[in-house]
């Protein structure tokens, strides 16, 4: 009993990042757009907008720092399943310990930012959090993807008759949103040392130009100007 009052406790006094995950953007929307958004749920601090370096063409997600992680929770929330020009955002935390692997369990942690996140009055049991907490995000993605397999009415009409049905959807949907803030996070930090790698080598590459023409070169070019011919 005392874990499971903890572990609510853990829940309802949930303190997360910031900085949440706006995915799902239409790439032809405008950076207001998404910023408009993000600002029905309060004041932003910052918003990035992903897009390639090479092209400048954007990559459908932003990074959105809000004032404090209450509206950034309240963001998680409200947002998630925003409609923006015919699409649904998805909206997860970012900034957060991140796994190794795909295949590990999503842990205990992110089970309980997501039980933070679920909204009504009746919050996930405790069971049902540490269960989710024991899956890989590919475990999760099964399970939303049969809850989608039932339809749109049947799974409305399933939670509303099964307790506890809508609270366990809207949690691995947050656990998901989470997970792809994890790998845009992810791609974006891979890209920037692969970036940094290739200033360097590029660097390198100048520095070892200019010994050989400014060193090297001009010594084997004076010492033959210098050799007597008999």
């Amino acid at each position: 009993m005392d874990g499971a009052m903890s572990l609510a406790s853990a829940a309802a006094n949930c303190r997360c990042s910031r900085v949440v995950f706006v995915g799902n953007i239409p790439y032809h929307a405008s950076e207001a757009e998404p910023r408009d958004a993000c600002e029905l749920i309060g004041p932003i601090r910052s918003l990035r907008l992903a897009a390639d370096q090479a092209t400048g063409k954007r990559k459908g997600y932003a990074f959105v720092e809000y004032a404090d992680d209450e509206t950034a929770r309240s963001a998680c929330r409200n947002l998630n399943g925003h409609h923006l020009r015919g699409r649904e955002l998805r909206v997860g935390l970012a900034a957060r310990h991140r796994r190794r692997g795909d295949r590990e369990p999503v842990g205990l942690e992110d089970a309980i930012h997501a039980a933070s996140l679920v909204s009504g009055n009746t919050p996930p049991l405790d069971s049902v959090t540490r269960f989710l907490a024991t899956r890989s995000v590919p475990e999760l993605r099964e399970m939303a993807a049969a809850f989608e397999s039932a339809g749109a009415e049947t799974l409305k009409l399933l939670k509303e008759h099964v307790p506890g049905l809508a609270a366990v959807v809207e949690q691995v949907g947050h656990l998901l949103a989470m997970a792809a803030a994890d790998e845009a996070a992810e791609e974006a930090k891979s890209k920037k040392r692969a970036a940094a790698a290739e200033s360097d080598d590029d660097d390198r590459r100048a520095k070892i130009g200019k010994v050989e023409c400014g060193g090297f070169k001009d010594k084997i070019a004076v010492s033959a100007v210098g050799v007597a011919c008999f």
